[in-house]
């Protein structure tokens, strides 16, 4: 049986209902913190957020007021724009062959003179024990599979992006996409030795970009569409919420928020916010997790750009990442058209896992292996009258 339509439709307009009633408060909330973000009194910040990083809590830095805006800049003649996104197949387990697959998508584009176009895509089959697991030194275990393979693809798709800079001459400008976040989150459910090598292969990444940035003109961005991040809200709760500062109950001043909900009044189609960090500490960085991060006015919504911390020291570095995002957002549909080419080569799509499946039992099969499989399995094949 179907989705009982009928049964739901209630149930949807009444939250329609409820969500309708609650657009005034909202809106209220959203004034108070536009407010509060062209109020912002730098000084008053930094004496909060030493205090808040000497007791070891992650603080955001600032050194723009959140309302300041900065226009468009103009591109290089000759460009070259790549993107890496990535899908997987996750391991089944009523699967004959227990394994999974990671395929990687690319796209790389010159513009302007000798202009051309690059796509790949790098499928890779992990089925051995070596790389299922993550091992530590003391032999524990931890099989890549779920969350676990979410973050593994990750990084595989930031090596794939540092190894695109083999295919891009130093004299070039370049800039480099991602689709989400820089930096992979929801990795503190992990066991430690497994959030060390992910940290050590993250750092490894890194490493190897910061350097190649002191040789060429380049930028490395993710873009994040319609993000759903409240760090500057959270900030500006630091210096108007009562309960935060000690003075009272929190009112609900601005709980809620999200961050583009207030650049979505501030910035202009095709301008950009200042430049923030996030999980800085005064006189210590970490290359690993530090980013720094803007949001953008791409015409259609509001945007959040992501970029490793040292690009905050290179205004040149960051109005490359910001004229290129803009641009390729306006060449595709109103969402950078790099980023879509490297979708399409990435994306797995049901008739693939099929196909996947079919091959995988066909080539065990033609080796003298039986595919046994779950009665479950067997059902979801098998169509009842």
């Amino acid at each position: 049986m179907s989705l009982d339509l009928t049964s739901a439709s209630q149930q949807i307009q009444n939250m329609a209902q409820n969500i309708s009633a609650r657009e005034t408060d909202r809106i209220k909330r959203i004034e108070t913190a536009i407010a509060a973000a062209k109020d912002f009194n730098l000084q008053a910040y930094e004496v909060i957020r030493q205090n808040l990083a000497e007791l070891g809590q992650t603080t955001t830095l600032i050194k723009n007021s959140p309302s300041a805006t900065f226009s468009a800049p103009n591109l290089p003649k000759s460009l070259i724009v790549a993107a890496i996104d990535g899908s997987h197949i996750d391991v089944d387990r009523h699967l004959a062959a227990q394994c999974f697959l990671i395929n990687i998508g690319s796209c790389l584009i010159k513009y302007g003179p000798d202009s051309y176009a690059e796509l790949q895509s790098k499928p890779t089959l992990y089925a051995t024990d070596e790389n299922m697991v993550i091992k530590s030194a003391d032999n524990r275990t931890q099989r890549i599979q779920g969350s676990v393979l979410g973050i593994k693809r990750h990084i595989e798709e930031l090596k794939e992006l540092s190894a695109l800079l083999n295919q891009v001459p130093p004299e070039t400008p370049c800039c480099f996409f991602l689709d989400g976040t820089l930096f992979p989150v929801g990795m503190s459910i992990f066991p430690q030795f497994v959030r060390d090598q992910f940290f050590d292969e993250i750092k490894e990444i890194m490493n190897l970009l910061f350097k190649e940035s002191s040789r060429r003109k380049m930028s490395v961005s993710a873009y994040i569409s319609y993000p759903g991040h409240s760090e500057i809200v959270e900030t500006l709760r630091l210096l108007i919420c009562d309960e935060i500062s000690g003075t009272g109950i929190c009112k609900g001043c601005i709980e809620g928020v999200k961050d583009r909900d207030i650049f979505n009044e501030l910035l202009q189609p095709g301008e950009r916010s200042p430049v923030f960090v996030r999980n800085t500490t005064p006189g210590h960085t970490n290359i690993a997790t530090d980013i720094a991060f803007f949001y953008l006015n791409s015409g259609n919504e509001i945007v959040r750009i992501e970029m490793p911390y040292w690009s905050v020291e290179h205004n040149d570095i960051i109005e490359l990442a910001h004229g290129t995002s803009l641009d390729q957002s306006k060449r595709g549909p109103g969402y950078p058209t790099v980023l879509i080419e490297a979708h399409e080569q990435a994306i797995v799509t049901t008739a693939d896992r099929e196909s996947f499946v079919e091959l995988v039992e066909l080539s065990l099969n033609s080796n003298g292996l039986t595919t046994p499989t779950s009665q479950k399995n067997i059902s979801k094949r098998l169509r009842n009258i």
